[in-house]
């Protein structure tokens, strides 16, 4: 049956205090945020799913969307789009990875609604940027009436689509140290049916940094293969310290198994990942990639 959008509710958030101050006043009732609804309007004309009560968040644009410096990290709104971040010239000498990875979210129409908090909370597994932000080490923020608090990517997804997010806070932006290119080694790939406006069977982040042609600070990132995103941790210990070799990215492939248990679903075998996952981490640690 198709949803009814009419017996929706919808409050319009204002700017972000009176954001706060809404979601602190109806805590218990169930309200979500809102923002590109690129997800959203999915659930709810296929199966209802994700609630009736949304905190549209289109006027915080203003003053959630920019991407600037903070000091020493790189800092990026949550309201930011994919196209946002496809276009930052900032993003491309930071990290290459993320616009690439902004690049393959949907089509162009997604793309210009799609936001980094709406990626980021929507917490499917197969969200296309989220291994890059694992890869970068980068810190949410989150904030409430209470206060604001920081939190590492990495102990923000708790299952599947569960998070440690309280259902009065927003995410308001991330943060990251820059990884130039120049310094390290980074790769990025999103395997799908087809190239535009598929769904990952694999998604997949490396970085790796590079002293006297050795790698260091390794990074091997993997989403699409169960609840949540995440690092290839034995793969990445046995990578450190090493020179590129097609033994080592042998040697670091077998490894795999010890932090993957890939999925069986509609898009793919658990079999295929692991072997898909194989083949990529054998081709960024043996220096194929240039």
């Amino acid at each position: 049956m198709t949803a009814i959008i009419s017996d929706h509710r919808v409050y319009t958030a204002t700017d972000l205090d009176d954001a706060l101050r809404f979601l602190a006043e109806h805590r218990e009732e169930g309200w979500r945020p809102l923002a590109g609804g690129t997800d959203v309007m999915v659930g709810v004309y296929r199966d209802r799913s994700g609630g009736d009560q949304w905190l549209n968040l289109s006027r915080l644009r203003p003053q959630l969307a920019g991407i600037g410096r903070d000091g020493d990290f790189v800092h990026v709104g949550a309201l930011a789009t994919m196209t946002d971040l496809r276009r930052s010239a900032l993003l491309e000498e930071s990290c290459p990875l993320i616009g690439r990875a902004a690049a393959v979210v949907g089509a162009t129409q997604v793309q210009n609604r799609a936001t980094v908090g709406g990626n980021i909370a929507n917490g499917s597994p197969a969200g296309d940027t989220l291994p890059v932000w694992l890869a970068l080490d980068a810190e949410l923020e989150l904030a409430s009436v209470r206060g604001q608090r920081r939190i590492a990517y990495g102990e923000f997804m708790t299952g599947y689509r569960r998070s440690v997010r309280e259902p009065d806070e927003l995410i308001t932006g991330l943060r990251f140290q820059p990884r130039s290119g120049s310094t390290g080694r980074m790769y990025y790939r999103k395997v799908a049916p087809r190239a535009a406006q598929g769904i990952s069977k694999v998604v997949f982040a490396a970085i790796a940094g590079w002293n006297d042609g050795r790698y260091e600070n390794v990074r091997l990132v993997f989403g699409s293969m169960g609840p949540i995103t995440v690092r290839a941790r034995a793969a990445e210990q046995c990578a450190e310290g090493e020179a590129p070799s097609a033994q080592l990215g042998e040697q670091a492939a077998e490894r795999l198994a010890a932090d993957l248990s890939p999925i069986n679903d509609a898009r793919s075998t658990a079999d295929y990942r692991l072997r898909v996952a194989k083949n990529l981490v054998r081709e960024f640690l043996a220096g194929n990639l240039g």
